[in-house]
């Protein structure tokens, strides 16, 4: 991993961490599906997310991120899980999945924006 690659690695974590304290009281986000027999339009979301993951098919999930973007703490909820997940994943992973840290760092700062937080002012 270069010295790029690493400074973005610890700047999503920080500013994701940032994200969670401000917006949910906590430490660290992990989406958990609800417990209710149907499941929610995040929770569907969820979980395809977490097969195209599996199956290193990366584009194809952030696509569906932005695809079915909702303006709600649950949706904000699972979009930084989804990019917690995809920056733990190494340089190799990603780029397996067709994706690099650049992207994951682009897609995030996009889609919080998106969803009213302006991390963009504390990655720098």
């Amino acid at each position: 991993m270069g010295f790029q690659d690493d400074w973005i690695l610890r700047q999503i974590d920080i500013v994701s961490r940032f994200v969670a304290r401000l917006v949910f009281g906590k430490d660290e986000v992990s989406y958990e599906p609800s417990d209710s027999e149907v499941l929610s339009e995040t929770d569907w979301i969820f979980y395809q997310l977490e097969r195209l993951i599996q199956e290193k098919c990366l584009g194809e999930a952030e696509d569906l991120l932005f695809d079915n973007l909702q303006f709600s703490d649950r949706y904000t909820e699972l979009a930084l899980d989804f990019y917690t997940r995809l920056n733990r994943l190494s340089d190799r992973e990603l780029e397996e999945g067709g994706f690099s840290r650049e992207e994951v760092y682009d897609g995030f700062v996009d889609i919080m924006t998106r969803l009213g937080v302006p991390v963009e002012q504390f990655l720098s």
